[in-house]
């Protein structure tokens, strides 16, 4: 594995084609939140199966709050779409046919010499893409369990999210600091009506007027004004709430669905 990949740094903001043959950015599939990012052998081993199988089990649990889940094996996109469609993937799964970016990071699974896969590597990414673990399942057992990224998940929302401690920041005036969470020079926090803070994330480009839109809730399509601007500790907080009447409580504003449990 290449030096520089270790906790606390960045990691690189790989371009890889889909299963639809579409390239698509790390950045772009974590969306500003965590993102478990899985380098897998392939689908013909039954180990990295059962691997993938468990990450299958968590992914409604894991982005339907503060996450995103990536896989990235050296199969065509052919051959991964048919492993996603079999495992009920719900995620992307990414093709690095060429090995160049198994290459670049020397993540290459050098003693398997008909194949020449990834290594199983493991790496949980901040919502900035910083490395916060990293698990290498070479051994099986060297692969995180599904407690273990629930735990470090954990730890990276305690870290960059105020409001997993609600009540503490709302008693104190509705929303944390601009310099509290996430370490970046702008934020912005969505708020409800009276204030309090919901969550933050970074702010890319020209910070905005107030009173612009920055943004529409994917719940129930409204837009996300600016409503002031804050200055603190030499950071900026952009602190944003709905503009327009609320909707039919009884009405879910959106499509979203668990769906069963399967044995």
């Amino acid at each position: 594995m290449r030096d520089d990949l270790v906790p606390g740094n960045s990691f690189p903001d790989l371009r890889l084609p889909d299963t639809t043959g579409r390239e698509r950015a790390l950045s772009e599939i974590a969306g500003g939140q965590p993102l478990v990012l899985a380098f897998v052998r392939g689908w013909w081993c039954p180990k990295e199966q059962v691997r993938l199988r468990l990450l299958v089990e968590l992914q409604d649990e894991l982005q339907r709050e503060f996450g995103r889940l990536a896989a990235v094996t050296v199969d065509e996109p052919y051959v991964n779409g048919a492993f996603r469609a079999g495992l009920g993937g719900a995620f992307p799964f990414l093709s690095d046919v060429d090995r160049k970016v198994a290459e670049e990071l020397d993540l290459l699974e050098l003693t398997d010499e008909t194949h020449l896969p990834f290594l199983p590597f493991t790496f949980l990414l901040d919502s900035r893409l910083v490395i916060a673990r990293i698990w290498c399942g070479f051994w099986y057992w060297g692969n995180p369990t599904a407690d273990e990224l629930r735990l470090a998940l954990r730890e990276i929302v305690a870290a960059e999210q105020p409001s997993h401690d609600p009540q503490a920041i709302w008693e104190a005036g509705g929303s944390a600091p601009p310099d509290a969470g996430i370490d970046a020079p702008v934020v912005w926090i969505r708020e409800s009506s009276n204030g309090h803070e919901l969550w933050r994330g970074v702010h890319e480009g020209p910070i905005p007027e107030v009173g612009a839109e920055l943004g529409r809730s994917s719940v129930d399509g409204r837009p996300w004004v600016v409503r002031r601007i804050e200055e603190a500790n030499g950071r900026t907080a952009i602190h944003l709430s709905k503009e327009g009447p609320t909707g039919d409580p009884r009405l879910v504003g959106h499509d979203i669905t668990a769906g069963p449990r399967v044995p």
